[in-house]
């Protein structure tokens, strides 16, 4: 009885629509049946965790990206305000170094205090000789008028 089983379940297996005798001699391999696991607990648990911890590091990489570029500007334009005030430093120092070389070539040509004094004292002399000669030519002009003020008294 087992044999009449098991070819009628071979019959219903096989059983086709077509007419062909190639196709009827042929026998259809036995049907696969899988069954889809159900995702445990454990399974699930790991794969969210997976999905989780990929999807916070995409988000922390695009945060401290964010922060990287903001931090990267920040100094950029710092850099660029250090390197203006530097300009300006060097600008100042070009000015203070043509003062002092200004200032040096001033020294140079500038009186000293002593020679200022010995200038005075030269100016005073020379203005007591002037003073001297001056006297003297006047009291030469005086004696000529007197000479002169003789001969006419005689000649009148």
């Amino acid at each position: 009885m087992q044999a009449a089983t098991s070819s009628a379940i071979r019959l219903a297996a096989r059983r086709q629509f077509t007419t062909s005798a190639v196709a009827r001699s042929e026998q259809a391999p036995a049907p696969v049946v899988s069954y889809k696991r159900p995702v445990g607990g454990f399974r699930g648990g790991i794969l969210g965790f997976l999905i989780g911890a990929t999807a916070a590091g995409g988000a922390g990489y695009y945060y401290l990206l964010e922060e990287y570029q903001t931090a990267s500007n920040l100094l950029l334009s710092s850099v660029e305000d250090l390197q203006a005030s530097t300009n300006k430093v060097r600008d100042y120092a070009k000015k203070i170094e043509s003062v002092e070389a200004e200032l040096k070539s001033l020294r140079s040509k500038a009186a000293t205090v002593e020679q200022l004094q010995d200038l005075k004292a030269d100016v005073k002399k020379v203005y007591d000789g002037l003073n001297v000669e001056h006297l003297e030519l006047k009291s030469h002009v005086w004696g000529l008028e007197m000479d002169l003020q003789k001969l006419q008294s005689k000649s009148v």
